[in-house]
């Protein structure tokens, strides 16, 4: 049985527009949740911020995905969880043509997908498991099982619905939408002094004395708490 449970719109269009500008990195620096390196987009240079539309999936039947579907809105980040599977793809060249024709913003699985180079080719924002050349299954199997809209474990990090998605080239990271909203100031700010630095550098200054003119940000916060 695969369990669809109702949609969970927390996360607001302004902060995700906000995100778009930032670096996931930067928010990293205060809530520990970023996704085990091996996490890894398929292309670079990338980007994706959006709201997680959850999946839980049976290990090699992806029949999930297609319930998820049905309920995908534009803007939705697909967060599949594979169940431990690396030998059957989560999805490929058409499965993806299908997400994109939804207005789908991306994809983060810790399965593998296939058709790496095609996925690459169409700049869909993908982070997988590397890839493939086995298919994942769906119907006919005498197996349906999973969930839609659920608490699940990817990357090492639990990812409930409707949490932020923040993706670039060096990995993913989750957080909630209060914590992205609580630190957006901070991570602009961050960023905003990271670029005076490096203007600073440029002229002829060290980092210690940058410091010593316009504290880093960082003395300012504090540190969150792995999540797991």
């Amino acid at each position: 049985m695969i369990q669809v449970h109702s949609r969970v719109d927390r996360l607001s269009k302004d902060i995700i527009e906000a995100y778009k500008k930032l670096a996931p990195a930067t928010l990293g620096h205060i809530i520990e949740s970023a996704m085990e390196s091996a996490i890894e987009p398929i292309f670079r240079p990338i980007k994706l911020v959006g709201p997680a539309l959850t999946v839980q999936t049976y290990p090699q039947i992806t029949s999930a995905v297609g319930e998820a579907l049905k309920i995908a809105r534009p803007g939705d980040v697909l967060v599949i969880a594979r169940g431990g599977e690396h030998r059957h793809a989560t999805t490929g060249e058409i499965g993806t043509l299908g997400y994109m024709e939804l207005g789908i913003e991306g994809m983060v699985t810790d399965g593998p997908i296939a058709d790496r180079a095609a996925i690459s080719r169409m700049q869909f924002p993908t982070f997988s498991r590397g890839s493939v050349a086995m298919t994942g299954k769906t119907g006919g199997w005498g197996i349906e099982w999973g969930g839609v809209n659920v608490p699940i474990t990817v990357g090492g990090i639990t990812v409930n619905p409707g949490d932020m998605v923040f993706g670039d080239d060096d990995g993913v990271l989750i957080a909630t939408p209060e914590e992205a909203a609580e630190h957006l100031a901070f991570v602009q700010e961050k960023e905003e002094w990271e670029a005076w630095v490096r203007e600073k550098i440029s002229a002829g200054l060290t980092i210690s004395q940058c410091r010593a003119e316009r504290p880093d940000p960082m003395t300012k916060v504090t540190v969150g708490t792995i999540r797991r």
